[in-house]
Parts: C-alpha cells; sequence; structure tokens
C-alpha cells in the first residue's frame, strides 16, 4: 500500500552531473526550480558549496519563497557544512559519503571505523547547527549489511531526519532475498528492514540495469517515504529513476493528489532546451510520440475511441495527441484526416477512393515513402487529388 510519499528531485545536483550536457545559468535553473515547485515535488536538491555559480544558484533558489523543500548536497566534512550555513535561509543538507568497502578502500581510502566516525561527526555537526540532515548512503547496494544496519541505527539516534538508500551504480532489484540475491541488492527487503528505525527512508536509483523506476516503486510500496528522481532520468552515466515516471505511478496506480501534472511536459521540454538533452520521441509520458498514432489498427481505435490506446488524455500531462498517416496506415485515419481538413467531403467521391488507393499501395506500398507525411506534404497530395 502506498502511504503519502514525497519526490526529492535531484535534477539540480545528480542530473546537472550527466556527461555532455549544456550546464544551465542559474536564471535557468532557478526557473527548473520553479517548474518543480509547481508540479509538487517535495524537495529539491541542489549544490551550493563548489563553484560562484552553484552557491549564486543556491541564494537565487533559497531566496526564490518556494513552497517545497530545498537541500543541498554537502560531503561529509565541517569545512562544506560551514560554507552551507552561508547561504541564505538554509534549512537543511543532504551530507553524502560511501559506505561499501569498494568505495571506501578505493576512493576515499578509509576503513569503515574511520567512515563511521566521518559519518557521524559531520552528521552531529550539522544538527548541532540547526540544519535538517538527510545522509545519502552512497553506494549502499553493495555495502556490509550488518555495517550499514548499524550507520542506520545510529543516524536515528542522532536525529537524521532521513536516510537515503542510494542504489549508486544501478544494481539493485526489486526481488526478495534468495540464494541469488541478498538484502543489501533486495530493494524491497533492505527498505522494509530500515524502515523499522526511527528515520524516514529515500531511495535513490540509478538505471544502469534498466530497473531504476521499478525499484523506486517497489521501495515506496514497502517503506520509502522519500524517491529520489530527476526529471527525464538526467544524471550519471545511464541516469536515475524519471521523476515525471514515478510520479505518474502515484497517481496513476495509487491515486496520490497533490500535483500539478500538466506541467511535466513542459518542464522537460524547458529542461531539454536548457541543457542540450535530447527527448527520445518514445519517452514515456513527456515524449512527441508517447500519444501518437499511425498505423491502421492503432488509429481506427482512437478515432473511435481514445482509451483504446491512450491510459490517460495527453492534456493531462501536457503533451498533446497527434493522427499520422504513414506506412500501414488503414483507410479510416487517411479519410479522417482528409475531413479534418476539409471538413463535409464526401467519402463516396471517386477522388477519395483514388487518394487511399495511392498512399496505400502506390506511395507507402512499394517502399517509395517510407516516413510519416508531414501536414504540408498531405495537404500537397490532396491538391494533387483536386481537393
Amino acid at each position: 500500500m502506498i502511504t503519502p510519499k514525497f519526490i526529492d528531485d535531484t535534477t539540480l545536483r545528480d542530473g546537472v552531473q550527466m556527461p555532455g550536457i549544456r550546464a544551465p545559468s542559474p536564471e535557468e535553473r532557478l526557473r527548473i526550480a520553479q517548474y518543480l515547485d509547481d508540479i509538487g515535488v517535495g524537495r529539491i536538491e541542489i549544490f551550493g558549496t563548489w563553484y560562484d555559480v552553484d552557491r549564486h544558484t543556491a541564494n537565487l533558489i533559497l531566496s526564490a519563497g518556494l513552497k517545497c523543500r530545498v537541500g543541498v548536497w554537502v560531503r561529509a566534512k565541517i569545512d562544506d557544512i560551514d560554507e552551507a550555513l552561508r547561504l541564505n535561509g538554509i534549512k537543511e543538507v543532504g551530507i553524502s559519503h560511501p559506505i561499501s568497502d569498494i568505495h571506501l578502500k578505493y576512493k576515499v581510502r578509509i576503513t569503515r571505523e574511520e567512515a563511521m566516525k566521518r559519518i557521524t561527526n559531520a552528521v552531529q555537526y550539522a544538527i548541532d547547527h540547526g540544519l535538517k540532515v538527510f545522509y545519502h548512503g552512497e553506494d549502499c547496494t553493495r555495502a556490509d549489511w550488518n555495517y550499514e544496519k548499524e550507520l542506520v541505527k545510529t543516524l536515528a539516534e542522532l536525529g537524521a531526519e532521513t536516510y537515503r538508500v542510494c542504489d549508486t551504480v544501478g544494481v539493485g532489484i526489486p526481488s526478495h532475498v534468495s540464494p541469488d540475491v541478498d538484502i543489501s541488492k533486495s530493494v524491497p527487503d533492505k527498505v522494509r528492514y530500515l524502515s523499522q528505525f526511527d528515520i524516514d527512508i529515500e531511495f535513490h536509483g540509478h538505471d544502469d540495469l534498466g530497473n531504476a523506476v521499478t525499484n523506486t516503486l517497489v521501495a515506496l510500496q514497502n517503506g520509502a517515504k522519500w524517491a529520489s528522481t530527476t526529471m527525464l532520468g538526467i544524471g550519471e552515466r545511464s541516469g536515475n529513476a524519471e521523476t515525471e515516471k514515478v510520479l505518474m505511478n502515484l497517481v496513476y496506480h495509487f491515486g496520490v493528489k497533490g500535483y500539478n501534472t500538466k506541467l511535466l511536459t513542459k518542464c522537460c521540454r524547458f529542461i531539454s532546451k536548457t541543457m542540450d538533452v535530447r527527448i527520445p520521441s518514445n519517452k514515456a509520458i513527456v515524449g512527441e510520440n508517447s500519444f501518437t498514432h499511425q498505423s491502421g489498427i492503432h488509429t481506427a481505435g482512437v478515432i473511435e475511441h481514445p482509451e483504446t490506446y491512450e491510459f490517460i488524455d495527453p492534456e493531462e500531462v501536457g503533451n498533446q495527441r497527434r493522427l499520422l498517416v504513414g506506412p500501414y496506415s488503414g483507410k479510416k485515419i487517411i479519410i479522417f484526416k482528409l475531413k479534418e481538413l476539409l471538413p463535409g467531403v464526401d467519402e463516396s467521391d471517386a477522388r477519395v477512393n483514388a487518394l487511399v488507393h495511392y498512399l496505400q499501395n502506390d506511395l507507402f506500398g512499394t517502399g517509395i515513402r517510407r516516413s510519416a507525411l508531414t501536414e504540408e506534404e498531405f495537404k500537397d497530395i490532396m491538391r494533387r487529388f483536386g481537393f
């Protein structure tokens, strides 16, 4: 069962780390934050302690009067927290530090004991300075389970608000513990166990194995309160769980209220433009083809009743329906487009059958044309047949 859940959108932290993107300006990042706030996310995660552009952005967003919470990402270092404390009106930080042996040995080169001390000192320092804390258990799906349990128990006792289960390289799986799946990688069992502690659980899933959205939903179904996601799934390597997918699953399947879903497509297209990230045409929910129909069977159904091939009205997510004439299009869509452009045309008109025959047999059937017609191309063909 899904009880009230919250989106912690990290487009402006994890998302902007995506390789090859154009880094948005502080003003563009503020606009993205405003979109996310208007959509209704519970918290936005941002950088604030790295470069001047990050500090400027953080001050803009923290001063913007957003309804959602704003968390600033910091490392488990006192200097990072001190720098974050200089930001305008900061109220919470997300403290990140790896806990897997792989990371401890090869990245930070310290022992588990040293990591525990570093993490707890940073968390305690932030709390003592009046900040809410959500802690990122980086690479915890490859961490020692007993070590992670001890850490989470300690964080709860210190007063940290949230523990983020970070599936950093996407190896978590939405399966229960078995001879093939240990608990560190079992998203439902890990989350359910950790939920017993007096601390909220958040899930942050990467998509290296393509399981990010499913893992996130499974985490929410098994006790997680927060879902850490990015718009369009942008982020390191294969990216993260998509905010728009997780959000729409919560709305559609579990009846979660409070989101302005009509802004999803507009927000994604703004991000696409400002960050130079291409939205695949078949991208779920916000892609151009999400509500586009071309084949004979599908267009015939949609013309009669859109729900035959659309699970929601595209306007609910700010997208739109498109009906195309192309390879495998049937007579019904051709006549539909003809009537759309020329209301009142008589289907028994010989020109209609001639047009349909030409498109289906001479143009597409022979392979001369292999892509859908644009509106202007269809109009030009109409004119050639005397319409």
